[in-house]
């Protein structure tokens, strides 16, 4: 049986293509793609197909698909919307696996378009013919000269080293993007448009992409994904090849927030939990397609940086130093150097270099070249380096002389070497900047790019060596024989109490409390918990008890117990006459320790989502929060702890002891446990303020509530 990768070969490796619409005007989509699989060398058979001609090209054409003698493995359909329906059902009589549409008037115009574009993808899932499009650019592989698309692509000139993949939501940007890394000598193996997604989508040919051993970087141009856990497959898949794949997601100014009863709901932004995604599945975010051009020939090369410790070695004091304060600004350090390793390089560096980090080898490399040598050689055997940052000129006479001695070190070591050789704006780059790129060696020309692509790839390589780790496996966990609420009868908001018993019995720790029906019970109560207590209304209408002052803190007597009783029930009727009260929770007063917010909220792509930030006002004021999506390994869960601002305050500050990590990992993994098993039951959570206290002495649940969605 067929998996989805190869059923996607018939995109990508078709030995017979049909175009359907065919046309002679070269001004018209429909024979584009004619052109450029013939200017391609594509050696498969091309069937034009349109009633109105006999030949189109030098090909036979024929008035339809059924015409056509033999198998036909791909068809592009460049016809108007409304014929669409018709042509597929002619492609699966035929016997059709795979169709480009190029065709635009579905989803994107409206009512009527997208339900014409439902009916091709009912059509297509009952068929099993896979679809790429509708309103679609096309796709293309330039190793075999498949030319499905009706971009002027095919006039640009191409270059021999072809080893990225790019898929894009949007074509004009697409290409776009493609022409600029031709430009700047980035190959692609493959280019898809994927337009309305009705059948193939985003995700399906990243897959296809990273199981493709030629292809060694996959990019992507990303609105939204359709399917988060297929992205998130796709991108473990990816991780386990050890295959980048760079996404630009745009989008970052919406503010994708909701109306919401949990402090999570609303601050739980689209591009905020894209972003958490983005570095737990190890996907590489970025800005523009100038950062993908940039990283490209670090994927060539094949070597990844054993860590981020960077020298920099310039021509330039001033080219030093701003790299270096780049290097900084993204998370590489400049480490200082061994004694010995400066002693080397000092043999060779005049007396008013610096042969410290970062290295200025100065004007005097202009006369004596064989400095960068000296100074590479010293550098490889100082094991407090893990990449050398190289900028020089390469200019003749002695131009391939040095590259060929910059080619034997870097073939002698391990060690991560980037070359960023000086080519002045408007001039050849030289023969021994060629002499690089030949050996395949990593060669770029902005430095301040090439500082972005060297921080995502020390980034890129420390996540893959941090999954290697037991902590960063997603436990298999069952709930057994623990104790469980029926939720099967409840729906919106729960209550503080109910939310908390649904948290017990998934083991995370809360307050000890009981629920008060009277004064009496009330005071009882106290006492059987212990001095001092905390009274609360208990209902589902009323979430935010401080802003109806339905709460009473640091009660110490009998008196006082009964007395808050009567205020904090008075004070709730009056806030919300209509509120529906359960009664008023008495509760252990917790002492004092630091406050975080653990929330979850059931995002549209990717599911129940985990927020973590600091609790209490700071989640409102401060909003440093960070964002995983479940299921979570105790890494993922660490790793969010760590990424969040306020981290400084749980390592210990000013003599006080670090927080309770340990503890605070626990909870978030079996609140992560809880939504994964509960899956669609749950629309937010928000257990705020959860009470940390220091290492060892564990964390409780002051104050929670869930949402579950209505039916």
């Amino acid at each position: 049986m067929l998996n989805d990768v190869d059923y996607l070969k018939q995109f990508f490796e078709p030995e017979s293509i049909a175009i359907l619409g065919a046309s002679s005007d070269t001004t018209k989509p429909s024979s584009k793609p004619h052109v450029s699989l013939i200017k391609r060398g594509y050696k498969g058979k091309i069937y034009p197909v349109n009633p109105n001609y006999n030949e189109i090209f030098g090909h036979k054409c024929y008035p339809s698909l059924a015409d056509i003698p033999g198998k036909v493995d791909l068809v592009i359909i460049s016809i108007p919307a409304q014929g669409v329906y018709a042509a597929l059902e002619q492609c699966i009589a035929k016997g059709v696996c795979a169709a480009v549409i190029f065709s635009s008037g579905f989803a994107e115009i409206g009512l009527e378009g997208r339900l014409l574009q439902e009916k091709i993808t009912a059509l297509a899932k009952e068929s099993g013919i896979r679809l790429c499009g509708p309103n679609s650019v096309g796709l293309i592989n330039t190793i075999n000269g498949v030319m499905a698309s009706f971009a002027h692509i095919v006039d640009i000139p191409d270059v021999a080293s072809k080893s990225v993949g790019f898929v894009t939501q949007s074509g004009a940007y697409g290409v776009l993007i493609y022409a600029e890394a031709l430009a700047n000598g980035v190959g692609f193996n493959y280019f898809v448009s994927v337009g309305n997604e009705a059948d193939t989508e985003f995700a399906d040919f990243l897959e296809y992409m990273i199981h493709d051993s030629a292809t060694k970087l996959v990019g992507g141009y990303l609105e939204g994904a359709r399917d988060g856990a297929k992205l998130r497959r796709v991108a473990e898949k990816a991780a386990k090849l050890q295959k980048p794949i760079m996404i630009m997601k745009v989008g970052r100014s919406k503010v994708g927030a909701k109306a919401a009863s949990s402090h999570t709901g609303s601050l739980a932004g689209v591009d905020q939990i894209y972003d958490g995604f983005f570095k737990q599945t190890g996907i590489i975010r970025i800005d523009g397609y100038e950062e993908l051009i940039a990283f490209a020939p670090f994927t060539s090369a094949g070597r990844l940086p054993q860590g981020k410790n960077v020298a920099i070695l310039s021509i330039s004091g001033g080219i030093g130093v701003t790299l270096a304060d780049a290097c900084e600004g993204l998370g590489l350090t400049l480490p200082m150097l061994k004694e010995s390793t400066m002693a080397k390089m000092k043999e060779v560096l005049p007396f008013f270099a610096s042969a410290q980090n970062p290295i200025d080898m100065t004007g005097k490399y202009m006369t004596h070249p064989h400095i960068l040598l000296t100074c590479l050689n010293a550098l490889l055997e100082d094991d407090s380096i893990d990449i050398i940052f190289a900028n020089f000129e390469l200019f003749e006479p002695y131009g391939v002389e040095i590259a060929r001695g910059i080619i034997d070190i870097y073939n002698s070591t391990s060690k991560t070497i980037v070359l960023n050789p000086w080519v002045y704006p408007g001039t050849d780059e030289g023969e021994g900047v060629r002499e690089l790129r030949r050996a395949g060696l990593p060669v770029f020309f902005n430095p301040t790019l090439t500082v972005r692509a060297l921080a995502q790839m020390a980034d890129y390589a420390e996540f893959l060596r941090k999954r290697k780790n037991r902590e960063y496996q997603i436990p298999v966990t069952t709930r057994g024989e623990r104790s469980k609420v029926e939720l099967n009868d409840l729906e919106g908001v729960l209550s503080e109490g109910i939310s908390k018993n649904l948290l017990a019995s998934y083991g995370i720790p809360v307050t000890k409390e009981s629920l008060a029906q009277n004064e009496d019970e009330a005071a009882s109560m106290a006492g059987q918990i212990g001095y001092p207590v905390v009274l609360k209304v208990d209902s589902p209408d009323i979430p935010h008890k401080t802003e109806a002052n339905a709460l009473k803190l640091n009660l110490s007597t009998e008196e006082e117990v009964r007395r808050a009783y009567k205020i904090v029930l008075q004070n709730a009727k009056k806030h919300k006459p209509d509120a529906r009260i359960n009664g008023v929770l008495v509760q252990e007063m917790l002492s004092e320790g630091i406050e975080v917010i653990i929330g979850v909220t059931r995002d549209k792509v990717f599911g129940p989502t985990i927020m973590f930030g600091l609790g209490g006002i700071y989640v409102e004021v401060l909003k440093d929060v960070s964002f995983r999506v479940a299921p979570l390994s105790p890494g993922d869960a660490l790793d969010m702890i760590k990424e969040i601002k306020g981290f400084e305050l749980l390592k210990g500050v000013r003599g006080k002891p670090s927080a309770d990590l340990d503890a605070l990992v626990d909870v978030i993994m079996k609140v992560s446990a809880m939504v994964t098993e509960l899956k669609d039951q749950v629309e937010e959570l928000d257990i705020n303020p959860l009470i940390v206290y220091p290492a060892k002495m564990g964390v409780k649940a002051a104050d929670a509530m869930v949402v579950l969605r209505s039916s």
